[in-house]
């Protein structure tokens, strides 16, 4: 989640050579394979100042990308869309001495990249509002809340474990006649949903890179534990599998509208909820350091390291 990494015809390389140019605070040049590019003293061409990379950065996304109560301030708790100042936009904005339009939102679907997003006594503008012909990288993690399917993955889930704490009533109870699971069709949609947000994304910022960022491994391939995450014991798998083709989904949709694919599931192996150094939390959350089922400050810088990487 192969198109060319910039959307708009950006090219490549100078992209990667301007962001090394920053990361190492060096001076460059453009070359044309081995041999250096030169220009005479009066070529319009030349620059002896070239733009850093990225000028103009703005995060979109839900709350694996707001990182809810990380860390717990005051004004952060008030904010509906619980914003952290140290998530992972903020992290790679830093690093990069850049400042970073961040309207990521807890509890925001794709829709609320079109629309406005409600709460109770406030309401957020629609997040692809944030962007422009100037904007030159974009970070988006998306699709998770389109049709309450996380909601559905795991609170369901979590609800329905005192049927059957040994069987898999969740499973059980997202049969339908035919023996197929009902939240295939919504695997689907979310693939649909996040191409399209990418495609938009393409035409109002054309000149801007796009990384896609996935959802992490939530459970463990083997094994249980009910301390942090009290689901019965088969629908550990079932919601393994849930969480998997929820980042299949989003992957499929991102790359194929033309977006770069930061890929959690396979950076995330060995630290899922369950394990000794968890990227998310168990269902009880941290007041200091992560609510419930979301990303510790473990995973943010996790994936501000891989997003650097790529740039």
């Amino acid at each position: 989640m192969v198109r060319s990494p910039r959307l708009g015809g950006v090219r490549v390389l100078a992209t990667l050579l301007l962001a090394v140019c920053l990361l190492a605070l060096t001076a460059c040049t453009t070359s044309t394979g081995n041999r250096p590019v030169t220009a005479e003293p009066d070529d319009p061409r030349t620059s002896t100042t070239p733009a850093p990379f990225p000028a103009d950065y703005v995060a979109l996304g839900d709350s694996y990308t707001a990182a809810p109560l990380f860390p717990l301030v005051e004004e952060e708790q008030i904010d509906s869309c619980l914003n952290s100042r140290l998530n992972y936009p903020s992290l790679v904005a830093r690093t990069l001495d850049v400042s970073v339009t961040d309207v990521s939102c807890s509890g925001a679907s794709t829709v609320s990249m079109f629309y406005e997003q409600r709460f109770t006594t406030e309401s957020r503008p629609p997040q692809l509002d944030a962007l422009s012909d100037t904007t030159d990288l974009v970070t988006l993690g998306i699709g998770a809340n389109d049709s309450n399917f996380f909601s559905k993955m795991i609170f369901t889930c979590l609800r329905l474990a005192g049927r059957d704490p040994q069987g898999s009533p969740c499973r059980e109870r997202n049969l339908n006649s035919k023996g197929k699971d009902k939240l295939e069709r919504k695997l689907g949609e979310i693939e649909h949903n996040v191409a399209r947000v990418v495609r938009t994304i393409g035409k109002r910022a054309p000149n801007a890179r796009v990384l896609l960022v996935g959802y992490p491994q939530l459970l463990p391939s083997e094994g249980t534990c009910p301390a942090k995450l009290p689901l019965a014991r088969g629908d550990y798998v079932y919601t393994l599998e849930l969480n998997l083709r929820l980042a299949k989904a989003v992957r499929d949709g991102g790359v194929r509208a033309g977006a770069e694919y930061v890929d959690l599931v396979a950076a995330s192996q060995g630290h899922d909820i369950c394990s000794a150094e968890p990227w998310v939390a168990g269902v009880r959350g941290d007041p200091k350091r992560a609510m419930g089922l979301h990303p510790y400050p473990a995973e943010q810088r996790a994936v501000a390291d891989l997003i650097l990487a790529m740039l």
